[in-house]
């Protein structure tokens, strides 16, 4: 009997290990990239409400880096790509 109760649970380790697992680590992964992607939206929003004039796109650029960067969100190409698309989205 002892037997057969390892082996049951050693079944179940595996199929939580090979399924559970990675879900759950997908579902997590969705919502950070979906809070990043809101904290990037309303970043921008301030920085086009404090930073007013025409030509001055890099002073907001760099004043939402700075913010992101406080946060501990590293700025990388991605990031600054994210930050144009939501520009995007603000401007249509």
């Amino acid at each position: 009997m002892e037997m057969v109760w390892n082996l049951v649970m050693a079944a179940a380790v595996v199929i939580l290990t090979r399924y559970l697992v990675p879900w759950l680590k997908a579902q997590l992964d969705a919502r950070n990239e979906a809070s990043l992607i809101e904290k990037i939206e309303q970043y921008v929003i301030a920085a086009e409400q404090l930073i007013q004039g025409a030509q001055r796109g890099a002073e907001r650029l760099s004043y939402v880096e700075g913010l992101l960067e406080a946060d501990g969100v590293p700025v990388t190409a991605r990031i600054r790509a994210l930050i144009e698309a939501a520009v995007t989205r603000l401007c249509q």
